[in-house]
């Protein structure tokens, strides 16, 4: 039998098919082959970049630090997120101790000048210049979560939360979990591990799961107290040296990303940006090959007043907006893109900015082709309402079957329309087009 091995060409042959998550599974156990899967373009259907997590296909893969000598035998992740201000941490100390005040970002209690949460997830508008003055409101902070601790042990109901005599709405503001996490919480803020000088033993663990499967640990580092070098170091090897990198859709979703290679070069048709817009676009934008250009579409989470990159959003064909609407937002006034779709209902019909926003359409003479549609739940009789309030309001405004007609310069027509159907979703629609 010929047992001879493929020449190098027919390996890039074999490999060119395989799947992303193979071929980073066959180079991690084969180094001889690894010069030759690196040559291969990297085809992948989806990558979505998370806090610590990378995610190919259907294959996640997350790192994260975790205590190894516990009583059980079994590790308990050290790196996670407080439930009282829902900030998480990349490491922890040597003895342990999660950072929920630098960080994670978690403020300690007074001001600094930014609008910025504190430790305990308040905006806290007493300014206090210096970090002694902060620790000292800390301590009484805490002096205070302890009274409430105590408070909630004695007033929690001590039977059956289903008992009618107890009603859990009778305790507003109270939550069943509550006592446990502020004592859970609390703890982290003692020195008991380092009077006692004791040091836990600890290691990153990188884990893979698949879809609707139990993870498995496939790697495990000695920690050294920076977790996000083993992160570089995954996307160094998934990633790095490698010819363009082809993707159909891409997805951020971290305040905490890990560092990406700096020859990593992708083409990109679908990008989804999950959390602050103008710090992912500055992120990713080097590493998006030119070639990539017109994507198919951008989908961004806009939750806030920010400032947007008009240049980099133009380059999509079609942007997707989720988060509440104003209409006034510099950004929405002046959106790039022809079409739109916003996917949270924010009652914009209601509001006078609504009529004036197509007044700027008119008066800008948007082109031909433009089209934006709002989500809403608005029943016919609400959606007519809407249509009449433009109808009336409009100069020139003509109605028509579920729709108003306004005319505007160069033989166009702006229709604004709704579209509805009983058990679904309703849609108001704003598109400019020729006169027919």
């Amino acid at each position: 039998m010929n047992s001879k091995p493929l020449t190098y060409d027919s390996s890039k042959t074999v490999i060119q098919y395989m799947d992303p998550n193979l071929r980073f599974l066959l180079s991690s156990r084969i180094p001889s082959i690894r010069t030759v899967e690196k040559a291969v373009p990297l085809k992948i259907n989806k990558i979505r970049f998370e806090e610590h997590l990378i995610c190919v296909d259907k294959i996640a893969y997350e790192y994260g630090v975790y205590q190894v000598d516990c009583k059980l035998k079994i590790p308990h992740k050290g790196n996670l997120s407080s439930r009282l201000n829902l900030k998480s941490t990349c490491d922890v100390d040597e003895f342990g101790i999660r950072d929920y005040i630098t960080r994670a970002g978690g403020m300690l209690p007074g001001n600094n000048g930014l609008r910025e949460e504190n430790l305990f997830g308040e905006y806290d508008l007493e300014i206090i210049p210096t970090n002694e003055g902060r620790i000292q409101k800390l301590k009484k902070r805490i002096e205070l979560e302890k009274e409430r601790y105590n408070q909630v042990m004695d007033y929690r109901p001590k039977e059956n939360l289903t008992n009618d005599n107890y009603y859990i709405f009778d305790f507003i503001g109270i939550r069943h979990d509550v006592p446990q996490l502020y004592k859970k919480e609390l703890e982290l803020l003692n020195t008991e591990k380092r009077m006692n000088n004791i040091r836990p033993k600890f290691e990153i663990q990188l884990t893979k799961q698949q879809t609707n499967s139990e993870p498995c640990v496939i790697e495990r580092v000695k920690y050294e107290g920076d977790l996000h070098k083993a992160g570089d170091s995954i996307m160094e090897f998934m990633f790095a040296k490698r010819p363009l990198i082809q993707v159909n859709k891409l997805t951020l979703f971290s305040s905490c990303l890990t560092q990406l290679p700096s020859d990593m070069k992708m083409r990109i048709r679908n990008l989804k940006l999950l959390s602050d817009v103008s710090s992912m676009v500055r992120l990713i934008k080097p590493f998006i090959d030119e070639s990539s250009f017109p994507c198919e579409k951008l989908k961004i989470d806009l939750n806030r007043v920010q400032e947007l990159d008009q240049e980099f959003f133009k380059q999509f064909k079609k942007l997707i907006i989720d988060g509440p609407i104003d209409l006034t937002f510099p950004f929405i006034q002046h959106i790039p893109n022809q079409i739109v779709h916003f996917q949270s209902d924010s009652n914009i019909y209601e509001s006078p900015d609504f009529i004036d926003f197509i007044r700027n359409w008119v008066d800008i003479n948007k082109s031909i082709g433009t089209c934006f549609t709002f989500y809403c739940y608005q029943d016919d009789s609400d959606l007519i309402q809407i249509l009449n309030r433009v109808k009336d309001q409009i100069e020139g405004a003509i109605a028509g079957d579920k729709s108003v007609v306004i005319p505007m310069k160069n033989s166009t027509v702006l229709e604004i329309s709704y579209q509805s159907s009983r058990g679904e979703d309703s849609i108001i629609k704003m598109a400019v087009m020729p006169i027919k």
